[in-house]
């Protein structure tokens, strides 16, 4: 009896040890894993992006599902400085809220944008009231952007009256 049980266990070990050999070349597999793509081809799950094959700098990492960005993605320079922050919300589909940071890490501008994608062509475009900030912290004035273009800023006469100053 005890013969007969330790060639199955023998068998079932063998198999163990190569799974782990396996999974050391490849990495693990799972839910948790980055880059990965799902059954239809798109990216799925955390993703993230680099500018050295060593992956010591990293250029972006967020989280794709079903082949779309989704949460709050974070982008770097080469100099491993937050560079800007995009949140994707989830309804409506393709708003983003976009904070861009000045090289200290101080907010430098905030607003939104708008993600549209057809089948022959994807748009980005910046819309609405965007606050911008000086590199204290100060506020500026905001812009106001329409289909990507600034329209207007608001303007302040020395009486403390607001004015829209339209772009063109």
């Amino acid at each position: 009896m005890l013969r007969i049980r330790f060639q199955l266990v023998v068998p079932a070990l063998s198999i163990l040890v190569a799974g782990c050999t396996t999974m050391a070349q490849h990495g693990p597999i799972g839910f948790w894993s980055r880059n990965r793509f799902g059954a239809d081809g798109q990216r799925q799950g955390p993703w993230r992006e680099y500018f050295d094959a060593a992956e010591q700098q990293p250029a972006n990492k967020g989280r794709y599902q079903h082949g779309r960005p989704v949460g709050t993605w974070q982008y770097y320079n080469a100099t491993r400085q937050r560079e800007r922050t995009e949140r994707f919300h989830r309804q409506p589909y393709g708003l983003v809220t976009l904070t861009y940071y000045h090289p200290g890490g101080q907010v430098a501008k905030q607003g939104q944008a708008r993600y549209r994608a057809d089948a022959n062509v994807a748009r980005f475009y910046w819309f609405g009231e965007w606050k911008c900030y000086s590199v204290t912290g100060q506020p500026l004035r905001p812009e106001f952007y329409r289909n990507g273009h600034r329209t207007a800023t608001l303007l302040t006469t020395p009486a403390g009256d607001t004015l829209f100053g339209v772009e063109r």
